[in-house]
């Protein structure tokens, strides 16, 4: 007879244990495996954050994002999963602003490393979302035990980068634009909206201003050259005299811009015995050669009669120019 029936065990068999099989992502870049999904989405932690739905990263890095303001840390993108194929992203790691550890930037002048405070502790706190088939993006990993001190203070914890709002808002956004459009570096920048802030908000940082002006470019990739126009356009409705003229590509792309005004026409009448004409400028952005064309006045000052921004120095550009 059984031992354990002796005793008045009751021996339960073991059951199996469900196995969720996910086939990674398929060629659109959606997560495969429905089973994996709806146990996710079962499967609520004590924060109630796993399996939590969202229409876009941005709603979930919002929720994120209050979530750590309320916890008492900051947060900041990790990294983006890409399909290869479609370039259309799948997945998006979010973390505590103290995970990893900050790499050595190089040596200075001196021959020593540049000493920086570090702040990042290794934390290992993650916030993964995924994309399904539908489109929507769910909570397939997260993680919350952090190995620092968190931040209790309602006013230290505005201090985290991610819980900084000025920078995002519309009207400092403008401004940043108007400021870098008038020739000011991210870090000018930077001083001119933190003297204008009110004292209970945030400084502003070069990074944060970095960023908001390379999304801003990113609407204009490929029209930089409508903005040459319209300006151009403007001026000629103020200066009858103003003149610029396009040299185009085969596939309507521009090659070579040549432009004078009124007063560089008027000059030009006046004091045309010397022109000196240069190609040794370069822009800085674009790498266009910069070719003006100078005279000389009377007082011995040096005077534009127009200029060009030249698509390279071969002859054919030259003879256009010309």
């Amino acid at each position: 007879m059984d031992k354990s029936m002796d005793l008045g065990i009751t021996v339960v068999e073991d059951e199996p244990c469900k196995t969720l099989l996910i086939n990674d992502i398929n060629a659109n870049g959606y997560l495969v495996g429905s089973d994996f999904e709806s146990e996710v989405r079962d499967d609520v932690d004590d924060n109630g954050v796993m399996g939590m739905v969202f229409d876009s990263p941005e709603d979930a890095y919002a929720f994120y994002n209050q979530y750590a303001l309320l916890h008492g840390f900051g947060i900041r993108i990790y990294d983006s999963y890409k399909n290869r194929v479609t370039n259309e992203m799948y997945r998006r790691i979010y973390v505590c602003n103290k995970e990893g550890f900050k790499k050595t930037k190089g040596e200075t002048s001196k021959g020593n490393f540049k000493s920086r405070r570090d702040t990042r502790t290794g934390c290992d706190t993650k916030f993964r979302i995924s994309k399904r088939k539908d489109g929507k993006w769910f909570v397939d990993i997260f993680s919350d035990e952090h190995n620092h001190e968190l931040t209790m203070s309602s006013n230290k914890v505005m201090q985290h980068r991610s819980h900084g709002k000025l920078h995002r808002t519309l009207a400092c956004k403008t401004l940043m634009t108007e400021l870098s459009q008038s020739g000011l570096r991210p870090c000018n920048i930077r001083r001119v909206i933190n003297t204008m802030k009110s004292p209970h908000e945030n400084e502003v940082t070069s990074k944060q201003c970095i960023d908001v002006l390379a999304e801003s470019r990113k609407q204009y990739i490929g029209k930089e050259f409508y903005g040459v126009i319209k300006f151009f356009q403007e001026k000629s409705a103020k200066d009858p005299n103003l003149h610029f003229i396009v040299d185009l590509c085969e596939d309507g792309s521009p090659r070579n811009l040549f432009s004078f005004d009124g007063r560089s026409r008027d000059s030009y009448i006046n004091f045309r015995d010397v022109v000196v004409f240069d190609v040794t400028y370069m822009t800085n952005r674009f790498k266009l050669p910069f070719a003006p064309f100078i005279g000389v006045n009377h007082h011995g000052q040096s005077i534009i009669f127009g200029g060009a921004l030249l698509e390279n120095e071969k002859q054919e550009t030259f003879e256009w120019l010309f």
